[in-house]
């Protein structure tokens, strides 16, 4: 390759590399139109969210679940992991269907 070939070769890469993410972008109005759908999508989200919240505040506070304090559950023959004596017992109800 010649001494003058070799850097015309080099501008022509570069021009080339350069213009794809040009090609690629689009018009200044089609960029400004998709800001503005994702600005109003981001307010829709926000609003949703807001409602939410706000589901979730008017809650009742305090005891969610039904008051078995006192009460004695008849496990029968299911497993047991500890004491019997234990001054807590956790039980949990699962069903693998």
């Amino acid at each position: 390759m010649t001494t003058i070939a070799r850097p015309a070769l080099v501008a022509l890469v570069l021009a080339l590399l350069l213009a794809v993410p040009a090609l690629a972008q689009g018009t200044d109005a089609e960029l400004r139109d998709e800001i503005e759908a994702l600005k109003k999508g981001q307010q829709d989200i926000q609003k949703q969210l807001a409602e939410i919240k706000k589901l979730l505040q008017a809650r009742p506070q305090g005891k969610q679940g039904p008051n078995v304090k006192g009460m004695v559950f008849d496990i029968g023959e299911n497993q047991v992991k500890g004491q019997g004596s234990a001054k807590l017992t956790l039980i949990e109800f699962t069903d693998y269907q």
